[in-house]
């Protein structure tokens, strides 16, 4: 209840034109940008691969681009050829969503092989913190282990020729 009633509030200061410092006066969550890297795990029989993502969230809305490159395995391309066609692919994709910070996000994404829904959490220890104890760390004031940010990530592809790229995604990242 307490978020929707943050969404509603910030949507109707948004409306009225109100300074971006009076915005977000009395919000206790770290808005900014998480760079990260780590691995794609496709839910299709091709190898694992590799991402780097940087992804901006505020406190209702965030976006963000990404690219990954599947695995490139020789033995399995030749062995499965319905699947040869991912072996070796980069996927790139920009994302808009909705969510709560950068704790749970929803996106819609589009890139290289169609439209796709992202459903995304990045989890950051201080900024856990800070919304637990109504407390607020200047962006100025964080030290590197405040700025780590563990990402887990599911992505599905919504054309069915392109359910090969399925995928999840987990790795380590830096707030900025």
């Amino acid at each position: 209840m307490k978020t929707i009633i943050t969404m509603i509030l910030t949507l109707a200061l948004l409306s009225s034109g109100a300074q971006a410092e009076d915005l977000y006066k009395g919000v206790n969550l770290i808005r900014g940008t998480v760079v990260s890297v780590g691995r794609v795990d496709p839910t299709e029989d091709i190898d694992t691969g590799f991402f780097v993502d940087a992804n901006y969230s505020s406190v209702a809305l965030n976006g963000g681009v990404s690219t990954k490159k599947f695995g490139d395995s020789p033995l399995r391309a030749d062995s499965r050829d319905d699947f040869s066609e991912a072996d070796g692919e980069r996927v790139n994709n920009a994302y808009f969503g909705i969510g709560f910070s950068r704790i749970i996000q929803i996106q819609y994404g589009y890139g290289n092989h169609g439209d796709l829904i992202r459903f995304r959490s990045d989890f950051n220890f201080r900024s856990v913190m800070d919304f637990l104890s109504g407390t607020h760390t200047p962006k100025d004031r964080l030290t590197l282990g405040d700025r780590i940010t563990f990402t887990i990530a599911a992505e599905q592809y919504q054309d069915s020729e392109e359910e090969i790229f399925d995928n999840a995604t987990w790795g380590i990242g830096l707030l900025f």
